[in-house]
C-alpha cells in the first residue's frame, strides 16, 4: 500500500453513544477525525457515496461498522470513501 493510500476498516460504536437525533453525523465526524490522523492533513473531504451510507439507515442507526479508503488528494487535502466492489475484489484475490 502507498503512502498516498490507506484501506481501514472502522469501528463506529463510539456513534452510539451519541443520543439517538446526534448518532450519523458524530459517526461522519468520527470518520474525519479518522482520516486526519491517518493522512495527516488539514482538510478531509468525504464522498458522496459514503455519506449515503453512513445515513442510509437514518440518523438514529447508522452502520456499526465501514470499510474507508483514504487517498491523499494533496498535501493539504484527503479524500475518504467506501471502496468500490472492483477493489474488494482485488484485495481478496492478491
Amino acid at each position: 500500500m502507498s503512502e498516498r493510500r490507506w484501506e481501514l476498516t472502522l469501528n463506529l460504536r463510539d456513534a452510539y453513544e451519541a443520543k439517538k437525533w446526534r448518532r450519523a453525523k458524530r459517526a461522519i465526524n468520527l470518520i474525519r477525525q479518522k482520516a486526519l490522523r491517518v493522512a495527516k492533513v488539514k482538510r478531509v473531504v468525504i464522498d458522496e457515496a459514503l455519506n449515503r451510507l453512513i445515513w442510509s439507515r437514518g440518523v438514529e442507526r447508522p452502520p456499526r461498522k465501514v470499510r474507508l479508503v483514504i487517498e491523499r488528494v494533496d498535501e493539504e487535502t484527503a479524500r475518504v470513501s467506501a471502496p468500490t466492489s472492483g477493489e474488494e475484489a482485488e484485495r481478496e484475490e492478491g
